[in-house]
């Protein structure tokens, strides 16, 4: 049985030696993205260009036009990763009648609909991965110590957060009008192309495990 002194410095060594193993498997991971970037930065970044455009062009709209949304944003995000991570967003405000737990046990709140998609070059040569989000957020008011606050019970809201491995050669013009169409709640989720077979996880099963 070993002696607790070399128990215990073998402990230690192994935490050292922990921060070394990470950060390796970090630079691994960033050499493979940006070897995948160098092999298909035409495509990955023509891709961009054409969807930025694109929703410059929707945010160009009189704003009758654009109801429900108002404003695409569009932006780069930085990363450690160097993976040329993009992303979009909108939102919608919305009403629905919902269950809660206090007095009266059913009431209309009102809520921020969030739709983004997020791009990035994978580690996965010839793939880019893709983010997708659809949530919710109950809109909620400043009240005195001497109101009641509603506490939700069911909103009956599907959120998504899932990430997807998909094919750069499929970064085209079609996709581009697909995801816009769904950004400004013109499509449901359903719209999109990704399938079980681009599939990578489910950020919000991911986080719940944690």
């Amino acid at each position: 049985m070993p002696h607790w002194l070399e128990e215990a410095e073998r402990e230690e060594q192994r935490k050292k030696e922990k921060p070394s193993r990470e950060s390796a498997k970090v630079q691994d991971k960033i050499f493979r993205i940006r070897q995948n970037y160098e092999a298909n930065k035409d495509t990955y970044e023509n891709f961009i260009t054409y969807f930025f455009d694109l929703c410059e062009r929707a945010n160009n709209l009189p704003h009758e036009k654009k109801l429900p949304w108002v404003r695409i944003d569009f932006k780069r995000k930085d990363s450690k990763l160097e993976n040329r991570l993009y992303y979009a967003s909108t939102a919608e405000s919305i009403d629905k009648v919902i269950k809660s737990r206090s007095i009266p046990f059913f009431k209309r709140q009102h809520f921020k609909h969030l739709r983004s998609i997020h791009f990035n070059v994978s580690k996965k040569m010839d793939y880019a991965e893709v983010e997708v989000r659809d949530d919710y957020l109950a809109k909620t008011r400043l009240k005195s110590k001497d109101e009641d606050k509603t506490d939700i019970y069911d909103d009956g809201f599907k959120r998504v957060k899932v990430v997807f491995e998909y094919e750069m050669k499929k970064l085209n013009k079609e996709l581009s009008m697909t995801v816009l169409d769904w950004l400004v709640f013109k499509k449901d989720i359903s719209s999109l192309p990704f399938g079980e077979e681009d599939f990578k996880y489910d950020r919000r099963k991911k986080h719940n495990q944690l």
